[in-house]
């Protein structure tokens, strides 16, 4: 919404209200965005894409669209694939599996990082799909940050470091004056990302 210039509001819930707020929401779950006349619109993707063809961030091109979808859909795979990662083990041995998970030699992790970073490198210049800025990079900018802000134990730091084109997207997604300028706008207490990975 910041990069398509729309006006809305930020509204970050704080964890003691969500037991109360949980039942009211369309699925038990956040974001929800509510738009102006009330309708509200629930679950990431959706909102995602919704806002991405309002500012025409998603393609309109039927294969390019679906292009994007394989990709965000992809990028969801790291979170599901990262979390099983050592269920069920002792703390240590499951940090030790899920680091394992991000190399080369070890794991899902790092097969679905290494297949969007050749996806990345097969396309035109430094997005995901096409030309220009799409949802997509926007997922896997979120997805890549997500992977290696300490959510997930024993995920090292520098695991996206031997993925030379996912370092060039997300430092574009990052530079982007909109993108850039909504980070500076935050509460100084929100963790924001600076590493990109090697270029």
């Amino acid at each position: 919404m910041s990069i398509g210039n729309v006006k809305f509001t930020d509204d970050r819930i704080q964890f003691p209200q969500w037991k109360e707020l949980k039942p009211t929401t369309p699925w038990g779950s956040l974001p929800v965005l509510t738009l102006s006349d009330g309708t509200e619109i629930a679950q990431q993707r959706a909102i995602l894409r919704l806002i991405g063809k309002a500012t025409g961030l998603y393609p309109t091109d039927v294969i390019a669209a679906a292009k994007v979808d394989s990709i965000m859909d992809a990028v969801e795979d790291i979170g599901g694939k990262t979390n099983a990662e050592g269920q069920g083990l002792p703390q240590a041995e499951k940090e030790a599996a899920r680091k394992a998970a991000c190399t080369e030699e070890g794991g899902a992790t790092y097969e679905i990082l290494k297949k969007i970073d050749s996806v990345i490198g097969s396309n035109e210049g430094c997005y995901a799909v096409g030309k220009s800025l799409t949802i997509a990079d926007l997922c896997i900018y979120v997805g890549s940050c997500t992977l290696i802000s300490g959510l997930y134990d024993g995920i090292p730091k520098d695991a996206l470091d031997s993925f030379h084109n996912l370092a060039i997207l997300r430092k574009a997604v990052r530079s982007n004056p909109a993108v850039s300028k909504w980070y500076d706008g935050l509460d100084k207490s929100v963790k924001v990302p600076t590493s990109f990975g090697k270029i």
